[in-house]
């Protein structure tokens, strides 16, 4: 007999972790059906109903809501009698594991999508992650990073913690899958020569991120490649006047600023460096971005935070820096720029490490051997 599986969503009107949970989970083992907070129409939505999945759309405009977000969960739950509530992010697991505590729903899972945020900037809030570990049976850690932050600071008991890191699909990362025509049509996009050099950055504007850092390294790089170019996409945040301003002393031909762009695979593509240097080892919780540069085989830089301690080898699959280290950041562009010794292995490395221990299938393996326990 199927087990009915409800996956609470806060805030998701695009997201492949979701759409490749639904692509690859085993359907005839899971009856799944999603409740969507602030989705309705998105592309989210979209997806699901092509592909028969019901959808029970809420909304939610700020903390005096929680209280009627939880009862019309409560009310959706007990009406459909889940075997399993899986919920994601901060707003969704709260409303959503008080609602499925109150159903009756005997297996709650959430998966920690943050490390230490609320402990560094917000430690008020720390109280609710408490309150949102004792309603769950079962909490998935995305790495090891965020499985301590769950043990150690938080303290809950290690038999309800599950570590099981997010993946990419490999399939879209196989040689010809981003054809040429693509990467052109992003050269043209955002006048870029094909001989010019490109550092790349995908990351929100804000200061964990380490911008600060890399921006005067690009400077210093320019001396020796002053004909390279610095793409920042994702571009806006918290941050974005204080990155303005270490942008502001260049010439505006250097760099590019990309709010958003949909064609990310190709994006990457378009770089001969790609650098990603948050500022703590907690600054992230996993760090898509640290998989997609490497299966997309560019040359790259990074800190270790998230979960980049866990693969990351300095020369062997990547170029290792220290935190807040502009000179150092400087050198490994230098570097790669320079196509420097072993590049190329390092480049197949990083490949080879994604596809062996980050594919997708691997997780969503995880999620039903998670799910088959209910």
């Amino acid at each position: 007999m199927k087990k009915k599986v409800l996956t609470v969503l806060f805030n998701i009107s695009k997201a492949q972790e979701h759409e490749w949970f639904v692509r690859f989970i085993n359907r005839d083992a899971f009856e799944l059906e999603f409740a969507l907070i602030n989705a309705k129409g998105s592309f989210m939505h979209q997806f699901l109903e092509s592909h028969n999945v019901p959808c029970h759309h809420f909304t939610y405009s700020g903390k005096k809501d929680l209280p009627s977000l939880t009862y019309k969960l409560f009310l959706l739950m007990l009406r459909n009698k889940y075997d399993i509530v899986h919920a994601h992010l901060f707003e969704g697991t709260l409303a959503g594991m008080l609602a499925a505590r109150l159903a009756g729903v005997k297996h709650r899972i959430t998966t920690r999508h943050y490390s230490d945020f609320h402990h560094v900037w917000f430690p008020g809030a720390v109280k609710y992650d408490k309150l949102i570990n004792s309603l769950t049976t079962k909490i998935v850690a995305i790495s090891k990073n965020v499985e301590n932050i769950l043990l150690n600071y938080e303290h809950v008991n290690p038999e309800k913690v599950r570590l099981i890191h997010h993946g990419i699909d490999m399939d879209d990362y196989k040689p010809g899958a981003v054809n040429a025509e693509r990467v052109t049509k992003l050269r043209e996009k955002y006048s870029i020569l094909p001989e010019q050099p490109v550092v790349g950055v995908i990351s929100r504007f804000i200061e964990l991120k380490g911008l600060q850092y890399l921006i005067p390294a690009f400077k210093d790089v320019l001396k020796t490649h002053p004909d390279a170019v610095l793409i920042l996409a994702n571009a806006s945040g918290s941050y974005k006047q204080e990155v303005m301003n270490l942008l502001s002393d260049l010439d505006e031909s250097r760099y590019r600023l990309i709010v958003f762009e949909n064609d990310i695979a190709a994006l990457y593509k378009l770089f001969s460096c790609f650098v990603h240097i948050p500022i703590t080892a907690s600054a992230e919780a996993f760090g898509q971005i640290y998989l997609e540069a490497l299966a997309s085989e560019i040359p790259s830089v990074f800190s270790l935070s998230g979960v980049a301690p866990e693969f990351a080898v300095d020369k062997e699959n990547c170029l290792v820096v220290p935190f807040k280290n502009k000179e150092k950041v400087a050198e490994a562009i230098q570097f790669i720029l320079d196509k420097g010794p072993s590049l190329e292995r390092m480049v197949s490395n990083g490949y080879q490490v994604v596809a062996t221990k980050f594919d997708v299938r691997t997780k969503i393996h995880k999620l039903e051997q998670l799910y088959s326990e209910a």
